[in-house]
């Protein structure tokens, strides 16, 4: 009866670790994601994306952090929500990403490496995995 009890409770406790992730999130019509995932070893307080259609800008996230001015902390994901209209149809579109690295926002890096990529379809979410152990290091993927 232990033994029942024991593989029990430890069944529960790996399906509780699996809710975080069985909610969506959907975006809303006419909209996408971007979730930039915080793997890094650095302090970042917010991110801020830039993006550019044919050599043109086409306009940014304007800047994203939490309200308090807390950090993003390792593992966390901040998500930045754009709309269709802001993109031109069937045209690659490369997304230039910052990180701030203070409070204040004051001190900011751009990755060395932006993100290009076709935007096959709106109400999606595109995840963007952030790493590196220092400023000169960070990548995305």
């Amino acid at each position: 009866m232990k033994k029942i009890l024991l593989i029990s409770m430890v069944f529960m406790i790996l399906l509780s670790g699996c809710i975080r992730y069985a909610r969506a999130d959907i975006p809303a019509e006419g909209t996408f994601h971007l979730a930039l995932i915080n793997n890094t070893n650095i302090d970042i307080y917010g991110y801020e994306v830039s993006y550019f259609q044919d050599g043109t800008p086409r306009g940014g996230s304007g800047g994203g952090q939490y309200a308090d001015n807390s950090k993003i902390k390792k593992g966390e994901t901040f998500t930045l929500e754009f709309d269709h209209v802001n993109f031109l149809p069937d045209k690659e579109v490369i997304f230039e990403i910052s990180i701030f690295t203070n409070v204040n926002q004051m001190e900011k890096v751009t990755l060395k490496s932006p993100v290009i990529t076709m935007i096959s379809s709106m109400e999606s979410t595109y995840y963007l995995n952030l790493t590196g152990n220092s400023v000169g290091d960070l990548e995305v993927n």
